[in-house]
């Protein structure tokens, strides 16, 4: 066979194979965009010139003459065309098709959060100015996100992204905030209750039957390092953009308000960026996982590591947010040394500096540090080991207010003279944390 009919073979992607009967068997795989452009133009190529390489010869009566090797070639070559030309010029693979079905999905149930209404026109052509973060669909009336994208919005405005017959259209409400969480970094935002005795604004803030889609939720209890995750959000003020990536890391802790730790956040390598906050973390199902909320980076920019606070406890702040108002958060009334502290003297667990009185370790007799000696020394919660004050608060959130649980203490020796710790256990009730 001429080497320029192997070329084109190899060409389409194909992997075609060419029998010893001049027929061509395609194999049932998907061919790219390259290959299929290159393919085709020479297959238009060949019927347009086809007779200048094999054309027909003429007999001495000056009849046409089938140049043998014409039918051999290029019926095969044309055959090859044709089914080239059905297949779809971007052909997607499976893992492909659900990536786009998964976005699909979930489109409808993602908001941006801005400071005003954005405009209609130019949907998706450039930046929509004022946009301060994301957000999804919680429930049939309640839209959550992160409690940093709306701390400085007098009055945020949820957009969200509708497709038609004509294409893509915004359609933006503005919101009330139900409540908030800093500790947790979650919001709270209430579409379209904004109260009006201006009859046209009020009719404008309707809601339309079937605009809030709420996301279906998973779970972060039974996240595995490895797993595919998808961030879905506004960064940069980029409507609707979604990137992909892995679970990178488990069980991580961030910084929350006032210094509590949130424990349980989700690494990934997802690209995560300024806009993207407050968006949904997704697997491969379409359910929501985690919040996205934060990059470590140097620059401001993203470096391979996005945060997300974990599902399992946004749901639990979120329900008490709607239902109350703000989140139950349990209370055992214990200051304590910093870790720093309690590392230099070499101790076990974490001692207590300060008891707050009538609180729910004062009932049970928790000792504080005073007169120069060391206080009580809390070294394990319901038989679980503590080294830190972060271990310390990741069980508490774990915890409501008025569990009884079992705090495990090292107390120092009623003799001076010894340096004997005696250890124990001491149950408490806890107590709810002021709001």
């Amino acid at each position: 066979m001429p080497s320029s009919i192997r070329g084109l073979v190899t060409l389409s992607g194909n992997h075609s194979s060419v029998t010893s009967g001049g027929s061509m068997k395609l194999h049932h795989q998907k061919c790219r965009q390259r290959g299929c452009l290159v393919a085709l133009l020479a297959c238009a190529f060949l019927r347009l010139r086809g007779s200048a390489f094999v054309g027909p010869g003429r007999d001495w009566s000056g009849r046409r003459l089938e140049h043998p090797l014409r039918r051999q070639l290029l019926v095969p070559v044309l055959e090859l065309c044709s089914a080239l030309q059905v297949a779809p010029a971007l052909a997607l693979s499976g893992d492909e098709q659900l990536v786009t079905s998964l976005f699909e999905r979930v489109t409808p149930g993602v908001v941006s959060i801005a400071r005003e209404a954005p405009p209609k026109e130019s949907m998706g052509e450039k930046p929509s100015p004022g946009i301060a973060g994301s957000g999804f669909v919680w429930d049939k009336k309640h839209v959550v996100t992160n409690y940093h994208v709306i701390n400085e919005l007098q009055t945020p405005y949820v957009t969200f992204l509708l497709k038609d017959g004509e294409g893509s259209k915004r359609l933006s409400y503005q919101a009330q905030v139900v409540g908030y969480d800093a500790t947790s970094d979650v919001a709270v935002l209430e579409v379209g209750s904004q109260d009006s005795k201006d009859k046209q604004k009020e009719k404008e803030m309707d809601i339309p039957r079937g605009l809030m889609q709420p996301l279906a939720r998973g779970r972060s209890d039974r996240l595995l390092v490895g797993q595919n995750v998808f961030a879905f959000g506004n960064p940069f003020g980029l409507e609707h953009s979604l990137s992909r990536g892995i679970i990178s890391g488990v069980s991580r802790r961030l910084e929350g308000a006032g210094g509590r730790p949130i424990s349980g956040v989700i690494q990934t390598d997802a690209s995560i960026n300024p806009g993207n906050s407050g968006g949904p973390l997704l697997n491969s199902d379409g359910e929501v996982i985690g919040v996205n909320t934060a990059i470590l980076s140097g620059s401001g920019m993203f470096a391979g590591v996005g945060l997300a606070i974990p599902i399992d406890t946004v749901y639990k702040n979120v329900e008490s947010i709607i239902s109350k108002g703000f989140v139950k958060r349990p209370l055992l009334g214990l200051v304590f040394a910093p870790d720093v502290m309690d590392q230099e003297l070499q101790l076990n667990g974490i001692m207590v500096m300060k008891v707050i009185p009538d609180g729910p370790a004062a009932s049970a007799g928790v000792r504080a540090m005073r007169g120069g000696r060391l206080g009580d020394v809390v070294v394990a919660m319901d038989g679980k080991r503590i080294s830190s004050t972060d271990d310390l608060f990741g069980m508490l959130e774990q915890r409501a207010p008025g569990d009884t649980v079992k705090l495990t203490v090292q107390r120092p020796s009623a003799d001076v003279d010894s340096e004997k710790l005696e250890e124990l256990d001491l149950s408490i009730k806890l107590g709810q944390a002021a709001e």
